[in-house]
């Protein structure tokens, strides 16, 4: 289907013809103006939010590169697609007219080759949960070299919900970003040798690369040095060093870590420190912490029996959908 027979239907609105035919459309020789004139016919109010981000974005575009043509007509078909159905989802994303203009001027940038803005874009998109319109920017981040987005290019082959599965790019991008400095990317790059995805199984190798991460930081890494010094995986079991990590995780913001030890200080008898760990995990709205806190004030562990402040936590977990935060509720 080519722009003047696209331009009919939309005319005699034969939505469902075009529909049918969408993927056959034929684009490359639709100048911007054009593609900017058909959406321009439709009523904007009919999107969602996101949507209308987007339609704003590609509205309000001017220039662009062409190597950017494949992505100009992914945005014009999706928005195409879109308002032809005339499915209005509601999402939880909304904008001020300055974060609006914020977004377009962005994906000006991206679309004009600046490639700290492919980054910056991908990023946003992510975070309004549009995974799908994030990717093709983080792989032009990416191709640019940038250690962030090759690092989430393996998230994405990894998750296999946006693009296919695939564990030998995973491993690659991984890997590449591990050895330039990444430090998430090194975390997970041992992971996969921790877990034999793609590669075979070496624990001891795994546990080389996990201390390079916990060394750059990562609390994830930290916490499983803590598991492997403990059970004895790719290297001796040692239960101090075993906490010693585990204590290192749970100060870098692992909640996991802060409840283990605040778990482990409860059946050591020292209820003041396990009130402390499930305070720091409960700090970072983590249910189980808050949940945790909860108890200690209903109980009077390392404090004294305080109903009002056990409620507020069971409160705060409850709302997290703690289910047994909900039946304590029940019960002060």
């Amino acid at each position: 289907m080519n722009i003047e027979k696209l331009k009919q239907l939309i005319e005699i609105k034969d939505y469902q013809t075009i529909l049918n035919n969408i993927s056959q459309m034929e684009l490359k020789e639709c100048s911007l103006n054009e593609l900017k004139e058909i959406l321009a016919s439709f009523k904007e109010e009919s999107l969602d939010n996101n949507y209308i981000l987007l339609f704003q974005q590609f509205i309000q575009m001017t220039v662009y590169d062409r190597k950017y043509s494949d992505i100009i007509h992914r945005d014009f078909l999706l928005l195409l697609e879109v308002f032809l159905e005339q499915k209005k989802t509601e999402t939880n994303s909304y904008w001020n007219a300055k974060e609006l203009q914020e977004a377009c001027h962005l994906y000006q940038k991206a679309m004009k080759g600046d490639s700290e803005s492919h980054l910056l874009l991908g990023q946003f998109y992510k975070t309004i949960r549009q995974d799908d319109w994030a990717f093709v920017w983080y792989e032009q981040a990416a191709a640019a070299g940038n250690l962030d987005a090759i690092y989430w290019l393996g998230n994405f082959y990894y998750d296999g919900v946006v693009v296919r599965e695939d564990w030998e790019k995973t491993y690659l991008a991984y890997k590449e970003a591990a050895l330039k400095g990444h430090a998430d990317a090194m975390n997970n790059y041992a992971d996969m040798y921790l877990r034999g995805e793609f590669v075979e199984k070496d624990e001891q190798r795994a546990f080389e690369l996990f201390s390079i991460a916990a060394d750059r930081g990562v609390a994830e890494a930290m916490y499983t040095l803590g598991y492997m010094y403990e059970n004895g995986v790719g290297v001796d079991i040692d239960k101090t060093k075993s906490h010693h990590w585990f204590t290192q995780s749970a100060l870098a913001g692992d909640v996991f870590a802060a409840n283990r030890l605040g778990h482990e200080a409860f059946q050591n008898g020292d209820g003041v420190e396990a009130m402390g760990w499930y305070q720091l995990a409960a700090d970072q709205q983590d249910v189980d912490g808050e949940f945790n806190l909860g108890f200690c004030y209903e109980a009077g562990i390392g404090t004294s029996v305080n109903f009002k402040k056990a409620k507020y936590w069971y409160q705060k977990a409850a709302l997290q959908g703690d289910q047994e935060a909900r039946e304590k509720l029940k019960l002060l």
